[in-house]
């Protein structure tokens, strides 16, 4: 199933980015989610950095047959790993997320682009659900808990972008 999420900044890609690859920013993400704990981790890998989220969240609004397969907790880990620097500020990188125990993940890339005097952020992913007949059932069910995460990410993008650009 396409996920597919986008929004725009004041920020120009340079302090989107910079905020991206901060702790306290992935941290400010998973509050904003609702996660019941989480970890965050960024590392320099190639010309970019490889930003690692692990939060369990409370597994929502899901329909009870979800529900039984998943249970009131999702581990969830996101590794996002960001490349080089395009001329214009631009930055592509690598969306993967896994739910720990589950047949359930979600692959796609996530950028940041020039807009104007800021950005545009996007994401776009292939949500899957590794089961025989009912995967696309899992799938339907799924995806809007994880358009929930997306948009707390937005959500905390424009908190931090209001900080700099009142």
């Amino acid at each position: 199933m396409d996920i597919s999420l986008n929004w725009k900044l004041k920020s120009d890609p340079d302090e989107v980015y910079e905020d991206a690859i901060k702790t306290e920013y992935q941290d400010d993400i998973c509050q904003n989610a609702g996660a019941l704990s989480y970890n965050s981790s960024v590392v320099e890998k190639g010309p970019g950095h490889q930003v690692t989220v692990q939060r369990v969240m409370p597994s929502g609004d899901v329909p009870d047959l979800l529900k039984k397969l998943v249970g009131d907790k999702v581990d969830v880990t996101q590794v996002i790993t960001w490349g080089e620097r395009q001329a214009d500020g631009s930055r592509t990188g690598t969306v993967e997320v896994t739910m720990k125990g589950q047949p359930i993940t979600m692959k796609g890339t996530t950028s940041i682009a020039p807009d104007g005097t800021g950005s545009r952020v996007g994401v776009k992913a292939d949500l899957k659900a590794k089961l025989p007949l009912i995967g696309g059932k899992i799938e339907k069910m799924a995806a809007p808990e994880i358009l929930n995460a997306i948009k707390a990410e937005e959500d905390t993008s424009h908190q931090w972008d209001d900080r700099k650009h009142p």
